[in-house]
């Protein structure tokens, strides 16, 4: 094996860990896990990591980072992110009512449990 291939996987895998990291960060604020490439490039360089545009497009492509990164275009890079894949449901109002009406009655509940104690 060649330098420049241990030195390439080495590479992928800092970059793999580095989209993991956004993506959990993404999903714990709860907001979509897109960034631009310029300051993806540049948190990897931060990080060791000798990388240029043209490098990180070949790799997407090649789908060496197909389990971190869903798609990259000149200006942004988007994440495989568990916010993404799992679909938006918006409450709606029965259910939004119901649950206000458990709480009540679960206070009532708890209320007349301390008077009989």
């Amino acid at each position: 094996m060649i330098i420049n291939e241990i030195l390439r996987e080495a590479d992928e895998e800092q970059l793999a860990a580095l989209s993991q990291f956004l993506i959990g960060r993404a999903d714990t604020k709860g907001v979509q896990s897109t960034m631009s490439v310029e300051s993806f490039i540049s948190l990897a360089k931060k990080m060791g990591v000798s990388i240029d545009f043209n490098t990180l497009m070949d790799m997407v492509e090649a789908g060496q980072l197909s389990g971190v990164i869903r798609d990259m275009n000149d200006d942004t890079i988007e994440f495989n992110s568990k916010m993404e894949s799992e679909p938006k449901v918006s409450p709606n109002m029965g259910d939004i009512e119901k649950a206000r009406n458990d709480m009540a009655v679960d206070t009532m509940a708890h209320r007349a449990m301390d008077k009989r104690e």
